[in-house]
């Protein structure tokens, strides 16, 4: 496994408490009911995880209710099904709520279902090597967000209203097996040549272009659940792509009552229906006025603009990612901006008429201005004031790869100020070849994803901060706390079980913190490269 956990990791890089009630109408008669009423049962269920055991168990409490009262000795009438691991016999804890634990065999999502009398509901727990003391039991989101394709990038509003993901229709590991030697079942880099490559990851789609899941969505490229292997944008021709070409966007989610995430609609660039130019790294900061201030990072193909990288008066190198932003009303489709063909077949399309994405400038010398790579920025504003945008150089060259920095704006506004780029200590960014990502501050503390080495799987940890939201403040290591794990993966090395987690993002809903992230289910094997399917997904944990 490790050369397929290595490669996971490498493309990683690129880029608890839940109440459910369903109301539905029944037959019957029963303890709580009005004489004359129908029957009207809900099921709420609730999760804890045990603080015992190398893989921690959990509880479940399942609350029932006809017509909104607790209904009491149902304790032989409530069935309960797991998709793996085993349970304890069901007890009524106290009226109308029954209890009972779950014993997991190994990391994975561990479905639960809860029936009584014809009304069932499921959600699913995940079970992970490891949890820090201060979380309860991480869970996937429930709702339309997650899907058989790929849901990367979980970045939550503020508030916990609007949550979001990047998402294809795509096998995750197909970019894997694209990369892979064609001794060894793969496409060696070149889909064409020296003849064309075939692959169910690499011709198939899997997951919905469609409603009620992703209404909208861009299928350019895509006929009758295949890949056309074109590109519109490009001028490239059905079959002409010698590249394994992706479509992808945003699609945002409301938090619903129950604590769900549906309403789905997309947050992306209009690229003729291509869906190949995406943001990554999304970051939000509610507005007063009702509007919300998005942050992003962008490669953008039309981009022809070179920086002075040793400062000698000589622009020499491309810019790359770079911060764009703009100002959006969440809950409809937002276009980021427009981009059309250029005439010339194979060229990369350009800036159309309506662009409203606007690019941070954090100078044009040196390595740490646009000469870096700002990857996945993260927004920290103090009484709704953007003070500092936290990135990555997740994809650099030169001396601050896979580390954390921070930009602190030191005059003016967000769009036209100065910034003093620090990058953080190394009680924060460790020595080489470890990787800190995908950063998320704040004010009191830093969450990111880290891996101790390209080969190792990425986990969510976090550090205090103490210190003055200044570059010196930032700078001082001693305003830095230990190094702590959040959430652990352990060995990933059979089907079910998480191989990766990443991408925290925080939220405060209904007065308790929640984290959100993205976590990779091995979901199978290719049989001739050894590969692992897997299966991207967002879950999220709240704290005790």
């Amino acid at each position: 496994m490790r050369h397929i956990t290595s490669q996971f990791t490498q493309w990683f890089i690129l880029i608890g408490s839940l109440l459910v009630i369903v109301n539905c109408g029944g037959g019957g008669s029963s303890s709580g009911e009005t004489e004359g009423t129908p029957d009207n049962y809900s099921i709420t269920l609730d999760f804890k995880r045990v603080e015992s055991g190398s893989l921690n168990p959990f509880t479940v409490t399942a609350n029932i209710l006809n017509n909104g009262n607790l209904l009491s000795g149902l304790s032989e009438n409530i069935s309960v099904s797991l998709s793996r691991g085993s349970h304890s016999a069901i007890t009524e804890i106290d009226t109308g709520h029954y209890q009972f634990t779950i014993t997991p065999v190994q990391t994975g999502e561990h479905t639960v279902t809860v029936t009584y009398d014809s009304e069932s509901i499921s959600r699913t727990a995940l079970v992970v090597a490891g949890v820090h003391s201060d979380w309860e039991q991480p869970m996937s989101v429930s709702g339309l967000v997650n899907t058989e394709g790929y849901e990367d990038g979980v970045t939550i509003t503020p508030d916990g209203e609007y949550l979001f993901v990047h998402y294809g229709p795509i096998y995750f590991s197909g970019f894997f097996l694209f990369q892979a030697p064609r001794s060894n079942g793969g496409c060696g880099n070149h889909r064409l040549i020296p003849d064309r490559c075939t692959h169910e990851w690499i011709d198939n789609t899997i997951g919905p272009i469609t409603s009620p899941e992703r209404p909208g969505f861009f299928d350019g490229r895509i006929d009758n659940g295949k890949w056309l292997h074109n590109a519109a944008s490009w001028m490239v021709d059905v079959e002409q792509a010698p590249n394994f070409a992706t479509s992808s966007m945003f699609y945002g989610f409301k938090r619903q009552p129950d604590g769900s995430y549906k309403e789905p609609f997309y947050l992306a660039f209009e690229d003729v229906n291509d869906g190949i130019i995406n943001p990554f790294g999304l970051s939000f900061v509610n507005n007063p006025d009702g509007t919300t201030t998005v942050a992003f990072s962008m490669d953008d193909p039309s981009d022809t603009n070179t920086i002075d990288l040793d400062g000698d008066g000589t622009n020499d190198v491309q810019s790359l990612f770079d911060v764009y932003t703009l100002d959006v009303t969440l809950g409809s489709n937002t276009n980021l901006g427009t981009f059309v063909p250029t005439g010339t077949v194979g060229t990369p399309p350009v800036k159309g008429s309506f662009f409203p994405s606007q690019q941070i400038n954090f100078g044009s010398t040196g390595i740490d201005g646009n000469a870096g790579t700002q990857g996945n920025p993260h927004l920290f504003s103090d009484a709704g004031v953007i003070k500092s945008i936290w990135i990555d150089d997740e994809k650099d060259t030169g001396g601050d790869r896979g580390e954390i920095s921070v930009h602190v704006l030191n005059s003016g506004t967000y769009l036209n100020g100065s910034w003093t780029k620090v990058i953080l200590p190394t009680v924060v960014n460790k020595a080489a070849p470890s990787d800190e990502i995908q950063p998320f501050f704040t004010g009191t503390g830093l969450y990111y994803t880290h891996s101790s080495d390209p080969g190792e799987l990425p986990e969510v940890y976090y550090n205090s901060y103490s210190g003055d939201h200044t570059v010196a403040g930032y700078q001082n290591a001693s305003n830095w706390g230990v190094t702590q794990k959040i959430l652990q993966i352990g060995t990933a090395d059979s089907i079910g079980k998480i191989t990766a987690i990443g991408e925290p993002t925080i939220a405060n809903i209904e007065g308790s913190e929640y984290l959100f992230f993205v976590y990779g289910v091995i979901r199978g094997y290719d049989a001739t490269s050894g590969l692992a399917d897997i299966d991207m997904q967002a879950g999220y944990i709240k704290k005790k």
